[in-house]
C-alpha cells in the first residue's frame, strides 16, 4: 500500500469514526420505515331521493317515455238531474298526452398505468378511480333527480327597491342600482340563472350609513336569487351575493364581484362565479337535462305534454305557495305556511302528501319553533333518571294535516336547497288510477360502466392510460304533480 493510499484511508475511518461518535443513527438522521396504515375516502355520498324513487328499464327505444291521463275536470260536469223522460247529460272527458325526455347521466375517469405502478402494495389506482366516479354519478343523479331543468325560469318581475340613509355603510351617491337573477335547484349546486331584472338606476342614499332595500315576489320554480349591485348607474354591474328568499338588503358598496363561497352561507352551493344578462336566460335552461321533480311540479306543459316555462303554457295543477320571504310561523300548534300547503291539496286533489321533503335547515327551524312553544309539547320527567340525565334538544318527525286529518311525515333530503318544503305524493288515492309508481326513474340503459382502450397522446397524462365513464340514460317520470305541491321563498 502506497503512502498516500494510506493517508486516504486513515483519513476516512477517522471521518466514519466522527460520524459514529456524533450519533448518526438519531431520531433526526437515522433510517426508518413508513407505517402505512390505508386509505381513506372522506367523500359523503347522501341520496335518499334517489334511493326512493323506483326505477324501470323501458322495452322500447325512443326519445320520450310517453303516457296519457285523463284530467280532473270534476267542476265542469252537467247536472246529475236530467229531469223525467229526459235523457242523462253526457260526461265532459279531457285526456292529455305527456313525455318525460330521456338524457344521458355520465361522468368519466382517467388512471394512468404509471399511477398504477407507483401505487404498487398500496392500492388498485383504477378500481379507486371507478369508485370515486361511481360516487359523483349518483350524487349528480341525486340533484338531478330533485332539480334538473330543462326549461328556462320565468324573468323576475318588477323589482321594489327602496334606498334609506341608514342601515349600512353606503356613501351618498345617485346612481346606484340593484339587480337579481333566479336559480333553479340544479343552478344552486351546479350554474345558471334566469334573464335578470335591474331596479331603476337613480337609488339615493347620503351620508355615509346607506342601505337599499330590494324585493322581489318569488320566482316559480327558483330557491334562490342571485342580486347585483351597481354605484356607476349600470356601467358595471357586480355580483352582491345570493339568497334563497326573495329579497336583500345592500349594505356596502362593492367594486368587485363577491366570491360566491364567501358572501354565502347555503350548504354545498356552486362556486360558479355568477353573471347577470338581462336580455336572455343565463343557463336556466339545460337542453341536455331531464325535467327532475321540483321543474315537475313548478313547469307548466304544452299541447305535447312537455314541459315549459310557467306562464307560457297549461298549468300542471300542482300547489305552489309562495312564502313571501318571511319565516315559517307558528299558530295553534301548527305551521301556517304548511298548512295552507294542506289546504291547497285537500281544496283540490282531495290528497294528503306522502312525505314533506325538505332541508336540515328547515327541519331545525320547525323543531325550534314547536319545542320552544308551552303550549305546543310538554315534558315530564318522573323518575330520577329523566331529573339527571335529560337529553337536550328535539325534532318534529311528523306534521298533523287536519283538513285529510292524517299525519305526514318529515323527511330530510339533502338536495332540496334551504328554503324551500316540497310535498310528495307516493300514491294517489282515485278510483282505478292504473298508477304503479307516481315518480318513477325510466332507464334506456341503467348504470353501466365503459372501459375505452389503453391510448395514449403527447402532453400531460397522455402516456399509456386507461379511460372509462359511468353512464345511465333515463327520463323522470311523475305520472301525478297535481297531487303534490312545494312552498318556496322561505327566510
Amino acid at each position: 500500500m502506497t503512502a498516500a493510499l494510506q493517508d486516504i484511508t486513515e483519513q476516512s475511518l477517522q471521518e466514519i469514526q466522527k460520524a459514529f461518535s456524533a450519533g448518526f443513527f438519531n431520531t433526526t438522521t437515522g433510517a426508518y420505515s413508513y407505517d402505512l396504515t390505508g386509505v381513506v375516502r372522506l367523500i359523503p355520498v347522501v341520496t335518499p331521493f334517489r334511493d326512493k324513487i323506483g326505477r324501470k328499464g323501458s322495452t322500447d327505444g325512443s326519445p320520450f317515455a310517453i303516457w296519457r291521463a285523463f284530467m280532473n275536470i270534476n267542476n265542469q260536469q252537467p247536472s246529475p238531474f236530467p229531469g223525467f223522460d229526459k235523457a242523462g247529460n253526457e260526461v265532459s272527458f279531457s285526456e292529455q298526452d305527456f313525455q318525460a325526455q330521456y338524457r344521458p347521466i355520465a361522468l368519466a375517469g382517467l388512471v394512468t398505468q404509471d399511477s398504477v405502478d407507483l401505487a404498487k402494495g398500496l392500492m388498485d389506482p383504477y378500481a379507486e378511480a371507478t369508485m370515486q366516479v361511481l360516487n359523483q354519478v349518483l350524487i349528480g343523479e341525486e340533484k338531478s333527480l330533485v332539480g334538473a331543468q330543462s326549461f328556462a325560469l320565468p324573468q323576475p318581475a318588477a323589482m321594489t327597491a327602496t334606498a334609506a340613509n341608514t342601515g349600512g355603510s353606503l356613501a351618498a351617491s345617485s346612481t346606484q342600482g340593484v339587480a337579481v337573477a333566479a336559480r333553479t335547484a340544479f343552478g344552486y349546486y351546479y350554474s345558471g340563472n334566469s334573464r335578470g331584472r335591474a331596479s331603476g338606476l337613480a337609488l339615493t342614499t347620503t351620508g355615509t350609513a346607506g342601505s337599499i332595500a330590494a324585493s322581489i315576489p318569488a320566482v316559480k320554480g327558483a330557491v334562490a336569487y342571485d342580486w347585483f349591485y351597481t354605484s356607476n348607474g349600470g356601467t358595471n354591474w357586480w355580483y352582491y351575493g345570493t339568497t334563497t328568499v326573495s329579497s336583500i338588503l345592500i349594505v356596502n358598496t362593492i367594486a368587485a364581484n363577491a366570491t360566491p363561497a364567501a358572501s354565502n352561507l347555503l350548504p354545498d352551493f356552486s362556486t360558479w362565479a355568477p353573471t347577470l344578462n338581462q336580455a336572455a336566460d343565463n343557463g336556466s335552461a339545460n337542453p341536455d337535462a331531464f325535467d327532475g321533480f321540483l321543474a315537475s311540479l313548478t313547469g307548466d306543459y304544452n299541447a305535447a305534454g312537455q314541459f315549459v316555462t310557467p306562464g307560457t303554457g297549461t298549468a300542471n295543477g300542482a300547489v305552489f305557495i309562495d312564502g313571501g320571504g318571511a319565516a315559517l310561523t307558528l299558530a295553534g300548534g301548527q305551521i301556517g305556511q304548511i298548512e295552507q300547503l294542506f289546504q291547497g291539496l285537500w281544496n283540490g286533489p282531495k290528497v294528503s302528501p306522502t312525505a314533506l321533503m325538505m332541508n336540515g335547515a328547515q327541519v331545525q327551524e320547525i323543531a325550534n319553533l314547536i319545542l320552544a312553544n308551552p303550549s305546543a309539547v310538554t315534558y315530564l320527567n318522573t323518575d330520577e333518571a329523566g331529573r339527571v340525565d335529560v337529553t337536550a334538544g328535539g325534532r318534529v318527525g311528523h306534521i298533523v294535516n287536519s283538513y285529510a286529518n292524517t299525519v305526514v311525515p318529515i323527511e330530510v333530503e339533502v338536495a332540496v336547497p334551504p328554503g324551500t318544503i316540497a310535498a310528495r305524493s307516493d300514491r294517489v288515492p282515485f278510483p282505478q288510477a292504473n298508477i304503479s309508481n307516481v315518480l318513477e326513474v325510466r332507464t334506456l340503459r341503467d348504470m353501466s360502466q365503459f372501459d375505452y382502450a389503453t391510448g395514449r397522446q403527447a402532453g400531460v397524462n397522455g402516456g399509456p392510460r386507461k379511460e372509462f365513464e359511468i353512464r345511465s340514460v333515463e327520463a323522470f317520470v311523475n305520472r301525478a304533480p297535481v297531487a303534490m305541491g312545494v312552498l318556496t321563498n322561505i327566510l
